[in-house]
């Protein structure tokens, strides 16, 4: 059913998936001035002082929600990230999108061969030490 839904991938090179991982890693370190200047910002707001009795220095504020931060961190480490991980790989198995796995594919193929060539040549040993003794 969802296959007539969702459109078909299409296949692609590298250059926009390496310039969206650039600018997001990128990103990650603008993020953290963002957020201590917004926090600044917030805490300091004229409007609004209930932050400033529950927290009554800046850095108890900035001290929250670190712990916030970290606690959303162990969060996307124990489910997000596995999630990912998973659908990321099933993508590239996907219509033999992945050239590592075609290769390892191969791999397994050559070792199957090699372990059926072990198998007759250990048989053919085992038959000629009979044969000898």
């Amino acid at each position: 059913m969802f296959e007539k839904i969702i459109p078909k991938q299409r296949k692609m090179s590298t250059r926009v998936g390496g310039l969206l991982t650039l600018v997001g890693e990128a990103m990650f370190l603008f993020s953290i001035l963002n957020f201590l200047m917004i926090s600044r910002l917030q805490y300091y707001s004229e409007g609004d002082s209930y932050i400033r009795t529950v927290f009554p220095h800046y850095f108890l504020f900035l001290t929250g929600l670190s712990a916030i931060g970290f606690v959303a961190m162990w969060l996307v480490y124990v489910y997000v990230l596995p999630s990912k991980q998973r659908f990321s790989q099933e993508q590239a198995v996907k219509d033999n999108r992945s050239p590592m796995y075609d290769r390892i594919l191969e791999v397994q193929d050559e070792l199957a061969e090699m372990r059926k060539m072990m198998e007759e040549l250990s048989k053919k040993v085992e038959k000629l030490s009979e044969k000898e003794s």
